[in-house]
């Protein structure tokens, strides 16, 4: 491995290290614990509730619950794509337990819902990153110009997350 693979290597490393606490930090720290416990084990329940609501404020607040759901796995799908080149199953299967370990710990020391809509949102998630990186391994035709891509992105993503996980208090 060359000087500047490993470089990017570390480049991204670090960066999806902050990505991870920034994530814990927003799923599992942003609420007082015992704040707020409930579970909803029936699929799409919640989503269908948002979409038939007929209040703009839960509409909002749905987008926004929706969106971040899958925006926020997104990166963990591309990052753990790129770092480790297994196979889509193998990664989503990382995605997967990833979602479940969030919702367990919610739910049991009461620090937001556990939804099983929630995991699904996660899983699309994670699969939209899985398919980016794929897309750029089939774009650029060499897993070392997608390696240079992700790390300048990672670094152009640095400011940002440093500014999320150090400065904003995320309370809920």
């Amino acid at each position: 491995m060359t000087t500047r693979a490993r470089l990017e290597t570390v480049v991204i490393s670090a960066v999806f290290a902050l990505y991870v606490a920034f994530a814990l930090k927003l799923l599992l720290f942003s609420r007082p614990p015992g704040s707020e416990r409930s579970i909803n084990l029936v699929p799409f329940a919640t989503i269908s509730h948002y979409l038939v609501s007929g209040s703009s404020g839960v509409r909002r607040f749905a987008f926004g619950n929706v969106a971040g759901n899958v925006l926020l796995f997104v990166p963990l799908g591309a990052y753990v794509s790129v770092l480790t080149r297994w196979a889509v199953a193998r990664t989503m299967l990382v995605v997967a337990s990833a979602s479940v370990a969030v919702e367990i710990l919610q739910g049991v020391f009461a620090l937001g819902a556990s939804d099983i809509d929630d995991m699904i949102l996660n899983c699309v998630g994670g699969f939209i990153g899985i398919l980016l990186a794929l897309l750029a391994r089939v774009v650029l035709k060499d897993a070392g110009r997608v390696r240079a891509v992700v790390a300048a992105v990672s670094i152009v993503a640095l400011p940002v997350l440093c500014f999320l996980l150090f400065v904003v208090r995320l309370r809920m």
